[in-house]
């Protein structure tokens, strides 16, 4: 109870931080300097007003200083990443496994959002999730560095051939996040994950069709669904590959 309550608090405190990351990070913003503040005023934040959630309610969402809104997406990032944490803590029991699955839990989180903000997907964060994917599955005990690679290469691999083919179709940012989560995941997981991602932005996307707000040439963030698929995976991939492969016989 104290370990996995001890890791939900952690989690809502590295989401306070990961909420400065997908502020900062696209507008070319040092991540660690100035101070937290409200981008409206300017006014620093104390440490009263930076407890995760708490503050936000205690606020009743608006700024002490200015009054200005505070968009309730602030909290809901701490708590999704407090939750990303938890569920790592309950279903995984090695802890390199729980710590692998919050850095890639947390750096989906962190991509989603920038990619629904402002239709990128930083390299920075792409090629940072590779690399420690990679020197992960050295010390991993759940894959293997050839595993690891192989999933780099299916994931990325992949998403290019799609890319070349559609003629830019498909952003090089998405086929770089899907090349570190093959780092993570593997080549197997990481096509269902691509797959799963297609199909879950093609549902999600089918009332914007039907009412004319979509068109079929319309610019969508693609990244947030791949992003879900790739969590899905990671935490029930190896259910759903045993299925899948009984279904094919």
């Amino acid at each position: 109870m104290i370990y996995h309550t001890t890791l939900f608090i952690l989690g809502l405190v590295s989401g306070s931080f990961l909420n400065v990351v997908i502020y900062r990070l696209p507008r070319g913003e040092s991540i660690v300097s100035p101070p937290s503040h409200c981008p409206e005023c300017g006014n620093e934040l104390s440490p009263l007003e930076l407890i995760p959630v708490i503050s936000y309610i205690m606020l009743r969402g608006r700024c002490r200083e200015c009054g200005s809104k505070i968009s309730v997406r602030y909290p809901l990032v701490e708590l999704g990443t407090g939750l990303i944490f938890l569920a790592n803590a309950y279903i995984f029991t090695e802890i390199l496994v729980v710590i692998t699955g919050i850095v890639l839990g947390a750096l989906l989180l962190v991509l989603s959002l920038i990619d629904i903000d402002r239709q990128i997907l930083p390299d920075k964060l792409t090629i940072l999730g590779l690399a420690l994917g990679l020197i992960m599955s050295f010390i991993r005990p759940d894959i293997h560095p050839l595993t690891a690679v192989a999933g780099v290469f299916a994931g990325g691999g992949f998403l290019f051939v799609i890319a070349f083919v559609s003629k830019g179709g498909l952003g090089g940012g998405d086929i770089k996040m899907m090349a570190f989560v093959g780092s993570f995941i593997g080549p197997a997981q990481v096509m269902l994950a691509i797959f799963l991602g297609a199909f879950i932005g093609l549902v999600a996307n089918v009332p914007g069709l039907i009412g004319g707000k979509v068109g079929l040439k319309s610019r969508l963030p693609f990244g947030p669904f791949l992003a879900v698929a790739s969590i899905i995976m990671w935490f029930f991939g190896s259910s759903i590959l045993s299925w899948y492969l009984n279904l094919i016989g």
